[in-house]
């Protein structure tokens, strides 16, 4: 009786572990992501005074990542580097916008594709943690740069970059990162996952929890297990943590916002919750509402349909990246105090 009982609880933890595996193949990290084809993204050359050279190393599994350093043609100091890392859908021209922000404000820019990512090597993403480990060689690639390697270096990232810059800390990068910046990040990839697969199948996925954990640190080591407000809590990095109360595809029970009282008594940690915005915090409120309402209208009618082929020919593009001047304000700010190194929890 024993034997079959535990026979029994075997192949139930082998379905479980069958039911995990699909579900993080559903989850959209075992695919390529070339962006949206019918979307312009906009490139150096759609901005006044914006260089940009082309770059590219070697990740993790020898795959190549390509990007641009990017500046302002009028800048002649630089305050220092900001790292970039993107979202997920497309790579970091999804984001030229805000770089062109930051180049323009004194500040040398490096951004680039993730793995498996528009102009980046790879047949998929792999995984969420894939992000970190990106980062951690974009940061490698800093230190072999001499253009590069003297400048205060501070990173910036928006939902799955947002993660990354969060998390990088924990694997020891080789350069000293001065100041951070997510703009609305998930703290946990595997509540992320479960809550992308809860929107799917209306079920809580909570059981399978410990089995998510197992599967990614086989794949990826202790990148697959870092939570956002643990590294945060573990490192001395200044970092400014930016969530919409309204954000749908990362909820606040899953953001460092969201869970605050983790990260509260962190002297280093700066959080702060935009009530009425979504998961773009960055843009304006109209051009986040613009935003949603197109994407939500293109899906109704289908993507691939004439009605939604129109729409896309008739976005708005200086309304659709229209930014919140006061969030890259504070975020300017913020960046400024990490470079001189001045108590940023003063005022």
């Amino acid at each position: 009786m024993i034997y079959i009982i535990f026979a029994i609880v075997v192949v139930l933890i082998g379905l479980l572990f069958v039911l995990t595996l699909a579900i993080l193949n559903g989850a959209g990290v075992n695919k390529r992501c070339e962006g949206d084809e019918n979307l312009k993204y906009l490139k150096a050359k759609n901005f006044d005074n914006l260089n940009a050279l082309p770059i590219s190393f070697k990740s993790d599994k020898g795959q190549t990542l390509n990007g641009f350093l990017y500046s302002g043609a009028k800048v002649d100091s630089y305050k220092g580097l900001i790292v970039f890392s993107h979202g997920m859908g497309a790579g970091h021209l999804a984001y030229t916008t805000e770089i062109n922000y930051f180049a323009q404000k004194g500040y040398m820019v490096l951004a680039y594709d993730n793995t498996g990512t528009c102009t980046s090597e790879g047949k998929k993403i792999k995984g969420f943690a894939q992000g970190i480990i990106d980062l951690k060689h974009a940061l490698g690639f800093v230190k072999t740069r001499e253009d590069l390697n003297e400048l205060p270096v501070l990173l910036v990232g928006h939902s799955w970059g947002a993660y990354s810059v969060s998390n990088v800390s924990a694997l020891n990068p080789d350069v000293e990162i001065k100041g951070i910046v997510a703009f609305s990040p998930f703290n946990s990839m595997n509540k992320l996952i479960r809550d992308i697969a809860k929107q799917k199948t209306k079920l809580n996925l909570s059981i399978l929890s410990p089995f998510f954990d197992i599967i990614n640190f086989i794949r990826f080591g202790k990148a697959g297990i870092l939570r956002s407000c643990n590294s945060i809590n573990s490192s001395s990095i200044p970092t400014l943590v930016m969530h919409g109360g309204n954000d749908m595809q990362v909820t606040l029970k899953n953001s460092p916002v969201g869970k605050k009282h983790k990260i509260q008594d962190n002297p280093n940690a700066r959080t702060v919750l935009y009530e009425s915005k979504y998961h773009n915090v960055y843009l304006a409120k109209d051009a986040e509402q613009y935003l949603n309402d197109t994407f939500a209208k293109i899906e109704s009618l289908g993507k691939n349909s004439p009605e939604a082929y129109e729409i896309y020919q008739n976005i708005d593009y200086s309304l659709i990246t229209k930014e919140d001047l006061s969030v890259m304000e504070t975020v300017s700010t913020f960046l400024e105090e990490c470079v001189m190194k001045r108590d940023f929890l003063t005022d």
